[in-house]
C-alpha cells in the first residue's frame, strides 16, 4: 500500500507565541528565525500569487512589502496572515525603477511588524534565510517554506534592484518574500531566479536590498491606471472613487468601505512580456483551478526565457494536479538538469515517478533529495512509503522513524509507520501508530481502514469492523475498506453483509479481480452456481490481464470444481 506524500509546510492558522528578535550582535539560530518570520510573512493572493513582509502599522491599517511583478496584474488580492485570516487589499503602490510594491490590509487583530536591518552591511559568504509561501504537489494550499543559503554576490549596476545574489533554494510563490540575517532582521526582499550559463547551470537566486525601501518611502506611487479619475454619472447620481492611500500615512485613515480591487496596470506594454509577471500570473490562475490559462502564462515564460527553472517548475505541479505524471516527470527533470543541486526537483521527480510505480527510481530520488537536504522530513516519508511498497519493511522503518524524529506530531509518518508494523507483523505497534496518526486527523480515513487490517490479523473482527465502518463514513467510496469490511463480515459469519460489501468493491473498483473472487465462494456457499461461476471467470480473465498467474490457475480450478464436482464450502479467501 502506497502511502506517499510530497512536501508538507507548516499548517495554515497555526499559532505560534513566540518572542521577537532582539536588534543587537547576538545570532539566532534557524528555527528562532523561522518562527519569529513566519508571524510576519503572509500570503498574497488573487490574479497574482506570492509573498509579503508585514512593515508597518498605522491603528488598524497594516502595510505590507513584496514585489511589483506579485500585484502588478489588475484584479482582486487577499492577504492571509499566520492565523487563516484572510483580508482584502485596496491599492498598491509601487517605486518606479524598482521591483517593490507596498499594499495595505486592515485589521484589529495583531500582528508582528518585521524588524528591518541594514543591508549596506551585506557581505559575499554571509549565511541568509529566505522565507515565503510555495504551491508544491501533494498540498492543496500554499505551505510555509524556510531555506538556508549564502550571499554568493553584491551587484553594482543591478536590473530593478536585484543586487542581492544567494545560493538558497527559493520555490516559485516565495516571491515578495523576506531575506533574513543571521540576526533575525529582513535585509532583503526575495524575487528572482538567475541560471548561471555555465558549466555547473547553477540556479541562483536574486533579491532586492531593505535599504532601497528605507531611502524611498516617499517616492512610492500609486500605478497611472489606479489613480482617480474625474467623476462620472450614472443616472443622474453622481460618483466618487475612492480617494488613494498613502504608505505610510501620518495619521490612521479611514477604513475603505468600497469592494477590494488593485488596480495596478502597467504604464508601458513590455511590462505584458515580463517572466516574472507572467509566473505570478500563472500561479493565481493554477490556484483558481484555471489549469488552461496557468498553461498558457507558463508557456509564455518559456518562449522568453527557455530554460527558466520557475517555468518549469510550477508548470511541473500544474500537470501534477491534473494527474499527467509523466508531463510532470518531464518538468521536474528538467528543473533537476538546470539545477542540479535542487533538493526540492529530486524530490518532486521522485515523487511523480512513485505515482508511475517507478519505486526504484522513486527510491533514487528520494535518496538525492536526503542527501542534497540531510534534514528533509518530506524525503525520508516518501522514502519510507516506497520501501513499504517494495516489502522492505525494515527500511521502511528506519527512514519513518527518521522522518517522526525531524518533525514534530507528523501523522503521516505516524501513518505510513504503522503500514511498516503491519508488513512486519507487529500489529500492536501499528495499532499504536495509527492511534497517533488518527488523533492528528481525526476523519483520516486510510488510518482507520490500516487499523481495521491490523485488528483483522489479529483476530479481532469486530473492532476491525468497526473501523471499517468509519473509513467508509470519512470516505463512501473507499473500496479497500469495504474490502477488508467483508472480509472481517465473513469471519464472523456475516455472508450477507460480506456479499453486500463485495458488490460496493465491485461497483466502485470495476477491476478488483479479488473481490469477484471471494463474491463467487460467497455465492458458491449460497448454492447459486451460475453467479459464482460468472464471479470466478471475471476473476481469472483480470488475474490474467494483470499477470497474477497463481490466483489465475486457482481461479480456473474453482470453475472447474463447479462446472465438475459438487459443491463444498471452503474458506480460502483471498
Amino acid at each position: 500500500m502506497k502511502l506517499s506524500y510530497s512536501l508538507s509546510g507548516a499548517l495554515i492558522g497555526a499559532t505560534i507565541v513566540m518572542m521577537q528578535p532582539q536588534v543587537g550582535l547576538a545570532s539566532l539560530s534557524p528555527v528562532q528565525i523561522s518562527e519569529t518570520a513566519k508571524e510576519y510573512t503572509v500570503l498574497i493572493d488573487g490574479d497574482g500569487i506570492g509573498s509579503g513582509i508585514i512593515i508597518e502599522r498605522q491603528g488598524n491599517n497594516y502595510f505590507v512589502l513584496t514585489n511589483r511583478h506579485v500585484v502588478d496584474e489588475d484584479g482582486r488580492y487577499e492577504i492571509q496572515t499566520k492565523d487563516g485570516s484572510r483580508h482584502p487589499v485596496y491599492y498598491s503602490k509601487e517605486l518606479p525603477g524598482f521591483d517593490l510594491a507596498v499594499v495595505q490590509f486592515s485589521s484589529n487583530k495583531n500582528y508582528s511588524i518585521a524588524k528591518l536591518g541594514n543591508s549596506n552591511q551585506l557581505r559575499e559568504g554571509m549565511k541568509v534565510y529566505v522565507i515565503g509561501w510555495a504551491t508544491i504537489p501533494g498540498v492543496s494550499e500554499p505551505s510555509y517554506q524556510f531555506t538556508t543559503g549564502n550571499l554568493r554576490s553584491l551587484l553594482k549596476n543591478p536590473d530593478q534592484g536585484y543586487s542581492l545574489v544567494y545560493n538558497n533554494e527559493a520555490i516559485p510563490g516565495m516571491s515578495g518574500g523576506p531575506v533574513i540575517n543571521e540576526n533575525g532582521l529582513v535585509v532583503g526582499i526575495n524575487g528572482r531566479a538567475d541560471l548561471r550559463e555555465d558549466n555547473t547551470r547553477t540556479v541562483l537566486r536574486q533579491g532586492i536590498p531593505i535599504n532601497i525601501y528605507k531611502a524611498s518611502k516617499k517616492d512610492f506611487r500609486v500605478p497611472v491606471a489606479a489613480r482617480p479619475k474625474p467623476p462620472t454619472t450614472t443616472r443622474g447620481t453622481s460618483i466618487k472613487p475612492p480617494t488613494p492611500i498613502k504608505t505610510p500615512p501620518t495619521s490612521t485613515p479611514t477604513p475603505i468601505k468600497k469592494p477590494p480591487v488593485v488596480a495596478t496596470a502597467p504604464s508601458n506594454p513590455s511590462k505584458k512580456m515580463n517572466p516574472d509577471r507572467l509566473l505570478s500570473v500563472g500561479g493565481a490562475r493554477a490556484r483558481k483551478k484555471d489549469y488552461q490559462g496557468a498553461l498558457i502564462a507558463y508557456n509564455r515564460v518559456l518562449r522568453i526565457k527557455p530554460n527558466h527553472p520557475d517555468a518549469y517548475f510550477r508548470r511541473g505541479v500544474l500537470y501534477y494536479n491534473l494527474r499527467k505524471y509523466q508531463d510532470a516527470y518531464n518538468d521536474f527533470n528538467k528543473v533537476v538538469r538546470l539545477n542540479p543541486s535542487s533538493a526540492v526537483a529530486y524530490m518532486n521527480r521522485g515523487l511523480t515517478q512513485d505515482l508511475m510505480q517507478r519505486n526504484k527510481e522513486a527510491v533514487r530520488d528520494y535518496s538525492k533529495a536526503i542527501r542534497l537536504k540531510p534534514g528533509y522530513a518530506a524525503a525520508y516519508l516518501n522514502r519510507g512509503a516506497v520501501k513499504n511498497e517494495l516489502k522492505d519493511y525494515q527500511g521502511a522503518l528506519t527512514d519513518l522513524n527518521k522522518a517522526i524524529s525531524l518533525r514534530k506530531n507528523y501523522g503521516l509518518g505516524y501513518l505510513n509507520r504503522g503500514d511498516a508494523y503491519i508488513g512486519l507483523r507487529n500489529y500492536q505497534k501499528a495499532i499504536a501508530d495509527l492511534n497517533l496518526a488518527i488523533s492528528f486527523k481525526p476523519d483520516n480515513a486510510l488510518a482507520y481502514s490500516l487499523r481495521g487490517l491490523a485488528y483483522r490479523r489479529l483476530g479481532q473482527y469486530q473492532r476491525a469492523i468497526l473501523d471499517y465502518d468509519l473509513a467508509i463514513r470519512f470516505q463512501p467510496n473507499y473500496a479497500s475498506a469495504y474490502f477488508g469490511r467483508a472480509f472481517a463480515r465473513r469471519r464472523t459469519k456475516d455472508d450477507k453483509g460480506a456479499l453486500e460489501d463485495y458488490s460496493k468493491v465491485i461497483s466502485i473498483s470495476p477491476k478488483f479481480a479479488e473481490a469477484y473472487y471471494n463474491r463467487g465462494l460467497i455465492y458458491r456457499d449460497f448454492g447459486n452456481k451460475q453467479k459464482a461461476l460468472t464471479d470466478f471467470r471475471k476473476a481469472a480473465t483480470l488475474y490474467k490481464q494483470q499477470g497474477k498467474s497463481r490466483y489465475y490457475q486457482d481461479a480456473v480450478k474453482r470453475i472447474q470444481q463447479l462446472q465438475g464436482s459438487p459443491i463444498r464450502k471452503s474458506n480460502n479467501y483471498i
